[in-house]
């Protein structure tokens, strides 16, 4: 009886043999530009963050969502379905949104400079 032997061979390996001689063995991504030390809080919930920072920011993103998902929304009951009145009243509330954000953020931005 004839005994197999089974290799096994990982396609994203390469043999020795095969290695080119000036390839270095790994990439070392830290070899590219300068370095930066940086150290992050350890726990984000212990920063201090000042409220009105806090509410301004969470209301510009609500608003971003909101307006971003309403005008592609209405953009696409418009353009696929060719529902011109709920599209363009959905597409509305979105560009009003984010409109209401952009004001929202400006008048921050205006107030505590």
């Amino acid at each position: 009886a004839a005994c197999r032997v089974r290799v096994h061979v990982n396609p994203f390996e390469e043999d020795e043999e095969d290695a080119w001689p000036d390839e270095p063995d790994e990439f070392d991504p830290d070899s590219l530009g300068p370095s930066v030390e940086y150290s992050a809080p350890e726990d984000l919930a212990d920063a201090d963050i000042p409220e009105d920072v806090f509410r301004a920011f969470w209301a510009v993103v609500v608003m971003a969502n909101i307006g971003l998902f309403a005008a592609s929304l209405g953009l696409m009951f418009i353009v696929f379905r060719g529902q011109l009145r709920l599209g363009g009243t959905v597409f509305a509330i979105g560009a009003l949104a984010l409109l209401f954000g952009y004001r929202y953020y400006r008048s921050y931005r205006s107030g505590n400079d």
